[in-house]
């Protein structure tokens, strides 16, 4: 019955409105342009066509529009909070699968995601039944199937962003090695099996490509997949982790407890051994990701390592310390006032076009969209929310003060994005 709950509600947050907004990124507007011929024999050649199908099948149910091309990840995304709602039952309970949907779903980065056209949310989703099949080998009877579904994963993977995938793969398998002093469980006929069955789903692509479109193809692609590997990390600045940092907010701040959790807690020792390892994998995949190649992949290990900690929060098997909910508090703060930022500075353009040089925040301020004062009153509302939450920590009701911040995130995302992202198209 709960699955039903979650996919109902996921549905209600990811699908309404996904068409009133036109397509203005510009790799999803790439997507769009590709999606209605990069089907097999349509007569083009798209170097990693797994999400360029999904939309074509999307694109041929409902039309060449901004909902379907969207529809998809909106579907991967309740998809994914049920992944990760089975997942945390497995390893605890329903309470922490149900902490880990809710937290994914209430940061604003996720939920963006879900309701774009971009390929990320399937490559993450994909990436990372990569590696949960890959942590799960040790502690199966029947490690192969676990080889063949992490690897058939990798290679779907692939097939959505490129080779970059195997290395990460690679890395943290490498990483996990180091940590647990050689025992990770995965022989070395599994690691042949399982880069094997990574490669099947490109080699088939490519034998199909090769036989439509002539080897020539097969040819460049070569070329241009040893150029990638060449130079495999995208070049990232600090604005990079401005963004990505706070756009996982309140879940990002979590993270904090894990400096104190272990002098403070009697817990820590009566975890399962599995659940123990699982965790190790997760700081490796956010570690690595976050470091080597930052992206929205990191939100996916933050996510459960936030909700691992909600989880002993709200059970009352650790504690807030006062200087972590004020951090809270602070971070909520500068958020609201930044939302109300954006407002004023629609609203004194005019004032403000002469003194701004950055090229994005001049054609922000030349855009037509009309903004009023009362729309400051969203940042206001975030800014009382926090605090709603934050004195219910204080009075340490840390169960109806969690549920506050990500509930009322949720819905406040939801509303905001919808009356925010339309202005912001420019």
């Amino acid at each position: 019955m709960k699955y039903l709950l979650i996919a109902i509600a996921a549905g209600l947050l990811f699908i309404p409105f996904l068409g009133s907004v036109p397509l203005q990124d510009p790799l999803a507007l790439y997507n769009a342009a590709t999606a209605p011929v990069t089907g097999p024999g349509s007569g083009s050649f798209v170097p990693f066509p797994l999400w360029g199908w999904l939309q074509s099948a999307s694109v041929y149910f409902l039309g060449n529009t901004p909902f379907a091309l969207r529809l998809p990840n909106a579907l991967i995304g309740i998809i994914t909070l049920l992944t990760f709602y089975a997942i945390g039952k497995k390893h605890a309970d329903d309470r922490l699968g149900t902490w880990w949907a809710l937290i994914y779903a209430g940061c604003w980065l996720p939920f963006l995601f879900f309701r774009s056209a971009l390929p990320d949310p399937l490559f993450n989703y994909l990436f990372f039944l990569c590696i949960y099949f890959l942590y799960r080998i040790a502690y199966t009877v029947k490690p192969l199937r676990l080889v063949i579904l992490s690897g058939v994963c990798l290679g779907l993977a692939v097939l959505v962003k490129g080779p970059l995938a195997i290395i990460l793969a690679l890395l943290l398998l490498l990483g996990y090695w180091i940590a647990s002093k050689g025992k990770t469980g995965v022989r070395p006929a599994h690691l042949v099996l399982w880069l094997l069955f990574a490669l099947i789903p490109a080699a088939i692509w490519l034998t199909y490509t090769g036989i439509v479109y002539g080897w020539l193809v097969v040819q460049q692609y070569a070329r241009f997949v040893a150029g990638l590997l060449a130079n495999p990390w995208p070049q990232s600045n600090l604005v990079y982790y401005m963004v990505l940092l706070p756009g996982c907010f309140p879940a990002v701040l979590l993270l904090l407890c894990y400096f104190y959790a272990k002098r403070r807690s009697i817990y820590n020792t009566g975890e399962p051994l599995d659940l123990k390892e699982f965790k190790v994998w997760m700081w490796l995949f956010f570690w690595v990701v976050l470091l080597l190649c930052p992206s929205s992949l990191y939100m996916v290990p933050l996510s459960f390592l936030a909700a691992w900690q909600v989880y002993r929060i709200s059970a009352g098997r650790q504690r807030l310390r006062a200087w972590h909910v004020v951090l809270l508090l602070l971070t909520g703060i500068i958020i609201g006032l930044g939302l109300a930022a954006i407002v004023l500075a629609g609203v004194y353009k005019s004032t403000l076009l002469p003194y701004v040089q950055l090229p994005a925040a001049r054609a922000f301020l030349q855009s037509p969209t009309g903004w009023s004062w009362w729309e400051t009153l969203y940042g206001l509302f975030y800014i009382l929310l926090v605090s709603c939450s934050v004195v219910f920590l204080f009075r340490r009701k840390y169960q109806e003060g969690l549920l506050c911040l990500f509930i009322g995130s949720l819905i406040f995302i939801a509303v905001a994005a919808l009356h925010f992202v339309p202005k912001l198209i420019f």
